[in-house]
């Protein structure tokens, strides 16, 4: 499904035309009727990198630029999913002005180490294999390397974190690291750590491979920790792909274009648990990545009995997300073996737009804070539940949610399931291919509307039921004041 385009939704390039030195290049985005979420600038078509906050800009340095006139254009993307394009502009590359400390393996690595943990230089790094037990980045620094030919690995089996990031405007880019593979370590073995404090972190077309615990870790106080245009595979063995704790301290954390596949746990966890706080990890995004087989081996068990197998629901998904006014939009998720995006803690008007989940138990779940949000557009294929949302207990629900124009193709127990208590839902527009009959189920759910949802090859019986169900404490929860309009069935789609 492809996103709309938006004529609300205005984008233009402010400049530089003419690059001869470290620059900003600068944009405008505007939505009125929504909150723009991501401004990336593309060059020649490539993306360059993106920004998720205003004033939109993002800086370059020309002499990681080929030289001569290239086309420059910028898109924008709302959180409702649409997009807006400006036209291509020609920009000039020209020789660069800027100070780089040139490195290779051996002496001036050695160097250039102690450079980038006092940070305000750029580095570049040679191709080869710089073995490291923990290579530091201060504020400013700016570590770039030669593609996948430059390869940081682990001088030794056993470490905390291969790259630490401790400060503000720092960017690693270009480059391998290689976490040697192996059983994850008690409290380490990860790639790039992110340090409390930090903020104005970029990681860009990275490769992460062979990942011990987690591709990347980030924890504590933190702003603007974006990483994008990368790689990251956990060999099956790694817990995670991206892992971070959100709380009332961060914010504006975004993982964009970026492939994971091959973890335990979580592809990408933009975590947060704490319930009803009103900006907790606000703002965080997952733009257009594609996520596959996020798959516990300890967790067999919850395929065949998943009632007397413990943990199961408490990893394998492919996205969660648990921070105010998330955006989870144009992704894909594929063999995330529990859910492939879910929704957890402080959940307020989040948008989960646009993305494609195939071949997992649950396509998209609701965990029972999540209101006020927007599930719009997903593409849901080969499920047992299509969308379910989780039922209200200790004194939490999931209510006031929007789910529209969602194409649910064989969700073989469930096509979109509301549990008790999750009240005041508008349910629009929906398509059903085949699956379970009913394909919504409202079960002690109340003040619903269902509207013009159409179902097609499925089972005989009814689109949509309305049940009563049980509260958490053993009272009966009745399905009251519903309105169902407009709902049917046909034979084919």
């Amino acid at each position: 499904m492809a996103p709309p385009a938006s004529s609300s939704l205005s984008v233009r390039f402010l400049g530089p035309h003419r690059l001869t030195k470290p620059s900003l290049l600068e944009a405008n985005a505007d939505a009125p009727k929504s909150r723009v979420v991501a401004v990336t600038f593309l060059l020649d078509d490539r993306p360059l990198g993106s920004d998720t906050t205003e004033p939109y800009a993002l800086d370059v340095d020309p002499a990681f630029l080929q030289a001569g006139t290239h086309r420059l254009r910028v898109e924008a993307v709302d959180n409702q999913g649409r997009r807006r394009s400006t036209r291509p502009a020609e920009v000039i590359v020209a020789p660069s002005e800027s100070e780089i400390i040139e490195a290779s393996p051996g002496p001036s690595f050695a160097q250039a180490r102690e450079a980038l943990e006092r940070g305000g230089v750029t580095v570049r790094l040679a191709p080869g294999r710089y073995e490291v037990d923990q290579l530091r980045l201060g504020s400013r620094a700016r570590l770039v390397g030669s593609g996948r030919a430059t390869v940081i690995a682990p001088v030794s089996r056993r470490y905390w974190s291969l790259v630490v990031v401790r400060g503000t405007g720092i960017r690693i880019s270009d480059l391998m690291i290689d976490g040697g593979g192996g059983p994850e370590i008690e409290d380490g073995g990860i790639a790039i750590a992110v340090f409390d404090g930090s903020r104005d972190v970029r990681l860009q077309r990275l490769h992460i491979r062979r990942v011990r615990t987690h591709g990347v870790n980030v924890w504590g106080a933190h702003s603007s920790i974006s990483v994008q245009d990368s790689l990251i595979d956990g060999r099956s063995s790694a817990r995670a792909g991206v892992f971070t704790l959100g709380s009332d301290r961060s914010r504006d954390t975004s993982v964009i274009r970026t492939r994971v596949s091959g973890f335990r746990s979580f592809g990408i966890l933009l975590g947060q648990k704490e319930f009803g706080r009103p900006a907790a990890a606000l703002h965080g995004v997952a733009l257009d990545n594609v996520v596959t087989d996020i798959q516990d081996p300890d967790r067999d068990g919850c395929v065949y009995d998943a009632q007397s197998t413990p943990g199961c629901g408490t990893n394998e998904g492919g996205i969660w997300t648990g921070g105010v006014e998330a955006a989870i939009i144009g992704n894909t998720l594929l063999r995330a073996r529990w859910d492939g995006i879910e929704t957890v803690g402080s959940s307020t008007r989040t948008s989960i737009v646009d993305n494609e989940i195939r071949k997992t138990r649950t396509g998209i779940y609701l965990e029972h804070s999540t209101n006020f949000s927007l599930i719009a557009r997903n593409l849901i294929v080969g499920t047992e539940a299509g969308i379910q949302v989780e039922w209200r207990y200790d004194g939490v629900g999931s209510s006031n949610n929007t789910f529209v124009a969602n194409r649910i193709v064989g969700a073989e127990e469930a096509g979109l399931f509301v549990d008790t208590g999750g009240e005041g839902n508008r349910i629009l527009r929906n398509l059903f291919v085949g699956g379970a009959r009913p394909a919504i189920t409202l079960q002690g759910s109340s003040e619903n509307v269902v509207q013009d949802n159409l179902g097609c090859r499925g089972k005989l019986g009814s689109l949509v039921g309305v049940e009563s169900g049980q509260r958490d404490d053993g009272a009966l929860a009745q399905a009251r004041g519903n309105r169902l309009r407009g709902n049917r069935s046909v034979a084919s789609c």
